[in-house]
């Protein structure tokens, strides 16, 4: 059965097994699916009021289709959270591969470097499309009904541990390469959107100010 489609009780006794996955990587892609739910919430509950309804059709358009940007990012965050699962057993499996012959070996070798090559996608893409999804919470709290302010702020909470968490999967992960440059250049993608991250958060929670 697929992780998203448990009850959630049954998600979190798995989560609390002595089983390595799910991990930190499903939680992360989850947590990020949490916060744009909420932004997707806030968008409804925005749109049939009268201030909303008043707005010039441009800027309503606008509002609308960044709402609908956070539906499918959430649809991909669902499909994350069982995918890093996924690639993380793919790994497992491959370093149970045999070793007996010198074929044996290098079969193994090439599917230990796929898998962990894998390992480092998934939460990657999740960081990605987290710092995007939390680069549009702005435009959203400017002209949403102001009763889901809370909510929004637990959304750029959600999304900046999501960024968080999935950054600390392919930082690990990491240690598997053995290309130094490659290995770099991730290192310096994730500091950055950690940065961005960071400052975004501390500027939008300011903005909730409860």
């Amino acid at each position: 059965m697929k992780l998203v489609d448990m009850k959630v009780k049954d998600f979190l006794e798995k989560l609390a097994s002595n089983s390595p996955a799910p991990g930190g990587g499903s939680v992360s892609a989850l947590a990020a699916a949490n916060g744009v739910g909420l932004m997707v919430m806030a968008g409804e509950l925005t749109f049939k009021k009268k201030k909303f309804k008043e707005m010039k059709a441009e800027k309503q358009k606008e509002f609308i289709d960044t709402i609908e940007k956070y539906r499918v990012n959430k649809d991909k965050f669902v499909d994350y959270i069982d995918e890093d699962t996924k690639v993380f057993n793919s790994l497992m499996d491959a370093f149970k591969m045999s070793k007996e012959s010198e074929e044996d070996r290098r079969k193994r070798r090439l599917a230990i470097k796929k898998a962990t090559m894998e390992t480092i996608r998934v939460p990657m893409e999740v960081c990605n499309l987290a710092i995007q999804s939390l680069r549009m919470v702005d435009s959203i709290m400017e002209k949403s009904n102001k009763n889901t302010i809370s909510d929004q702020g637990v959304a750029v909470l959600m999304l900046h541990s999501a960024i968080e968490g999935a950054a600390m999967n392919v930082l690990i992960n990491l240690t598997g390469l053995s290309d130094i440059q490659l290995v770099k250049e991730y290192q310096d993608v994730v500091a950055d959107i950690k940065d961005e991250a960071n400052d975004l958060k501390e500027m939008l929670l300011e903005k909730v100010k409860l």
